[in-house]
């Protein structure tokens, strides 16, 4: 009995549980924000390491309030992060460094990507604005994230992966129609596969630890892990605060 409470002990260890917040909890403009601006950020600097004050894009104050680093606000509003960004992702199309917030709307156009905030296009005084217009900000993150998603796969490259985790019955369903959409049926693809292997080696693991003469216990601690310890994204339908997953880009080459 000693042997079997360790071993389930030992095997719970094995797991590292990450924080989930329930949706009415859930601040979905923060993430937006902090997921952008990290992004930003390692793309600006990818042949440097990340400067310390720039790794966490917000502050906490003694009121416990969250606030924007003014080093992160500065660089926005100077378009420095921007030119450090745009410069590496349309390096094929750039004739000089990009110095500028227009010169960054420009490069971008000349890709067929254009910046939009509700509609509206978005113009260098919308990125200059005290207090920082975030949404604003936000579309160009987004518009570069396109940008570099465009350069970085190809819409043949990606059907490729998808396929890989696609059985032959349901190859027509996934064919995607453009690089967006192959994208987002590509992590939903390789999300699904994760958890079908994840969920078999579980099985596995309890296996090895059952007891003869308690079949109840083993059962049990198979469905609370299985339960408790399997988390993965719901199904994905926009891109744009996944993209960092195109981190991964190596994937595809």
């Amino acid at each position: 009995m000693m042997g079997e409470v360790t071993d389930a002990k030992e095997l719970k260890n094995t797991f590292i549980v990450p924080a989930i917040k329930s949706f009415d909890r859930y601040d979905f403009s923060r993430a937006k924000i902090c997921c952008s601006l990290t992004w930003l950020v390692a793309k600006a600097f990818v042949t440097d390491s990340v400067p310390a004050d720039l790794k966490e894009p917000f502050y906490t104050d003694q009121y416990e309030q969250e606030h924007l680093k003014p080093p992160v606000a500065n660089l926005l509003l100077s378009a420095d992060l921007y030119c450090r960004a745009g410069s590496l992702i349309l390096k094929s199309d750039a004739a000089r460094p990009l110095v500028g917030h227009d010169d960054v709307i420009q490069a971008l156009a000349q890709k067929g990507l254009y910046i939009t905030d509700q509609e509206r296009l978005v113009t260098e005084r919308d990125l200059r604005k005290r207090p920082i217009q975030m949404s604003a900000h936000l579309a160009v993150i987004d518009t570069l994230m396109m940008a570099y998603m465009v350069e970085t796969v190809s819409l043949e490259k990606v059907v490729a992966c998808v396929l890989q985790y696609s059985s032959h019955h349901d190859e027509d369903a996934d064919t995607p129609y453009d690089t967006e959409d192959a994208m987002t049926s590509w992590i939903n693809k390789v999300n699904e596969y994760l958890k079908d292997i994840i969920s078999q080696e579980l099985r596995r693991e309890m296996q090895s630890v059952e007891t003869v003469g308690k079949p109840g216990v083993s059962t049990s601690l198979s469905s609370f892990l299985l339960s408790s310890y399997i988390f993965f994204l719901p199904p994905i339908h926009q891109l744009s605060l996944l993209i960092l997953l195109l981190g991964a880009s190596s994937t595809f080459e």
